[in-house]
């Protein structure tokens, strides 16, 4: 995809998106309420339970804590000070605990109360003398464990008192005793009071559906005529007119009571929407608990008002950015595309155009500088690196520059007595010759897909299957041969007709296994061909004087093993004459000599 088309498509994207949510959001004001109303209804009542459970789990704890000592013997039962003076730590490291006791199997209850000024009392009592007392006592003789008991009335603090109980018994199993801790339901009200929601909620504790067991009205309960016989309010007679509504028929509409679904509902009091939330909780005492709040509706839903203001602003920004990134973005494209442009013609090895086009953008500017300085080094380096070798080498990556072993075949070309030719020229001139000359010679190895090796002097070595593997590579050689050969004779008419004397050439061509991969010190290598191919090959473009004659202008010389290489010779449209086998230096067998016309 174009980068244009891709920045359009992106900004395009971005503001169809943006308007959707727009939409989204004013057209679906009613389910934003509801998520909003269900996520804090959720966290409300999560950290009302929460908060309960904070508050009277540790009581049981800290009265398992001390029964634990006690079966072990630390705690001496015989001792009342001792026993007093371990209650009254626990009252004082406890705050919820109005009351800690042991009842003894002496019928004698120790106990540490914490009075209403913060002092702990601490005292001993005849068990009979504490109503209900007995009745207690039974049940932990046959409990094994802690229990939350029913709620029962204290005549010294005036109000009713939840208690936790559990039973001491030593590691014989026998009972000992038994402990109790108890809560005024003032203290728990008090504990579980949020100052936060003073004027705007409220919390609560209900028993049942309307028996009041904690309320900042019950924080300090006088005034409220409780008593034995009616220990807790009900929710008409704590003076709240919200929470006496807590169960008129919902006020909102089916939608939003089946978003809240379990969490509660929705009431009307006096023209205003009040959410309750509420949830159950056991393990306190024989009946569940409802522990929740209530809460303005409004409070709820506060930030919807401004979230769609805020979606109007946005969606009003977000239209206008989209348009002016999208101008930027297009001008960045064409910038950037110059850029691209200029990469591919580097990754195609055409150095020759300039690369650069100033640009108002700082990075993208001096990207371009860069890519023009880039270009004109690997300029110059183009002209000392065959193209088709890097493009090769490209196309092959890391393993193309690994040595190894390959057939190949190997062109060797020399101009026939070119030194004294040249002695007699200007330095330019002597130039000119060789560029002219190797520009013929180049053209027709690059069309059969050869390698330029190097140039040595007035000579060419040429590739043919080196960098990548040819199964017709000696059929190419010939080819680019014999267009060689064609290439100097049409050459040198002109040469004539301009009164300059002709090029005589030698090639000679030979295939076998080489050695191909980099070759030379670390800092300076070529990546070239190696072994006794090369060295034939050269000979072979040596043997060439035996075979050339006065006239003859070019002579081709290719061994036995190129033509054996040919599958088809018939399609390089060339005679064959008997070969002559020669010895060749360095060589242990004769060779044979072909002379292609």
């Amino acid at each position: 995809m174009p980068l244009i088309a891709a920045l359009a498509l992106a900004f395009g994207s971005l503001a169809l998106i943006s308007g959707i949510a727009y939409v989204a959001v004013l057209a679906g004001a009613t389910g934003t309420t509801e998520r909003l109303l269900v996520d804090r209804a959720g966290r409300v009542i999560d950290a009302q339970v929460t908060m309960v459970k904070s508050r009277l789990d540790p009581v049981a704890e800290q009265l398992e804590l001390v029964a634990a000592l006690t079966a072990d013997g630390r705690i001496d039962v015989g001792s009342p000070v001792a026993v007093r003076e371990t209650l009254a730590v626990m009252v004082a490291k406890t705050s919820p605990i109005s009351i800690a006791a042991f009842a003894g199997l002496d019928l004698r209850v120790d106990r540490a109360i914490r009075e209403r000024d913060g002092a702990i009392k601490r005292d001993t009592v005849p068990l009979d003398e504490l109503p209900g007392t007995l009745k207690r006592f039974r049940e932990m003789e046959t409990a094994r464990n802690t229990f939350w008991g029913a709620l029962f009335w204290s005549p010294s603090l005036q109000q009713p008192m939840l208690n936790v109980r559990t039973p001491v018994r030593r590691s014989d199993n026998a009972f000992i005793g038994g402990l109790i801790a108890t809560v005024a339901v003032g203290d728990l009200s008090r504990l579980i009071d949020d100052p936060a929601q003073s004027g705007n909620g409220g919390y609560f504790i209900l028993v049942g559906r309307d028996r009041v067991l904690a309320h900042r009205r019950l924080i300090d309960p006088a005034g409220l005529g409780l008593s034995e016989s009616r220990p807790l309010p009900t929710i008409a007679e704590v003076g709240d007119p919200v929470l006496a509504h807590i169960w008129d028929k919902p006020a909102s509409s089916p939608t939003i009571e089946h978003a809240l679904g379990g969490l509660g509902h929705i009431v009307e009091v006096d023209g205003r929407l009040w959410v309750f939330v509420q949830r159950k909780l056991s393990g306190y005492g024989p009946d569940p608990w409802i522990v929740g709040q209530y809460f303005p509706f409004e409070e709820a839903t506060s930030g919807l008002e401004r979230l769609t203001n805020g979606a109007i602003v946005g969606g009003v920004t977000l239209a206008f950015a989209a348009v002016l990134a999208l101008l930027m973005g297009l001008r960045m494209a064409r910038s950037i595309r110059t850029i691209t442009t200029a990469a591919e013609e580097i990754e195609r090895l055409q150095f020759d155009r300039p690369m650069h086009r100033p640009s108002r953008l700082r990075e993208i500017d001096d990207a371009g500088r860069s890519l023009e300085k880039a270009r004109s080094a690997l300029k110059w380096f183009g002209v000392y690196v065959p193209h088709r070798l890097v493009q090769r080498l490209m196309e092959r990556g890391e393993a193309g520059v690994a040595s190894r072993r390959v057939n190949a075949t190997i062109m060797f070309t020399d101009i026939v007595e070119f030194t004294p030719h040249a002695e007699s020229l200007p330095e330019q001139e002597t130039a000119d010759l060789l560029n002219h000359h190797f520009a013929l010679l180049g053209a027709c190895i690059e069309h059969e897909h050869g390698v330029i090796d190097k140039y040595i002097g007035d000579s060419v070595m040429a590739v043919w299957g080196g960098v990548s593997a040819a199964e017709d590579h000696a059929e190419r050689a010939i080819r680019a041969a014999l267009a060689i050969a064609k290439v100097i004779k049409e050459d040198n008419v002109q040469r004539r007709t301009e009164g300059r004397p002709p090029i005589r050439l030698r090639i000679g061509l030979h295939s076998g296994p080489v050695v191909v991969g980099n070759i030379g010190a670390p800092g300076r290598v070529n990546f070239t061909v190696v072994g006794d191919t090369v060295n034939i090959a050269q000979r072979f473009e040596q043997l060439g004087k035996e075979f050339m004659g006065p006239d003859d202008e070019v002579v081709l010389l290719t061994s036995g093993g190129t033509l054996a290489a040919v599958k088809d010779r018939s399609s390089l449209g060339i005679d064959l004459p008997l070969p002559q086998r020669r010895e060749l230096r360095g060589h242990e067998q004769p060779i044979d000599v072909y002379r292609l016309v």
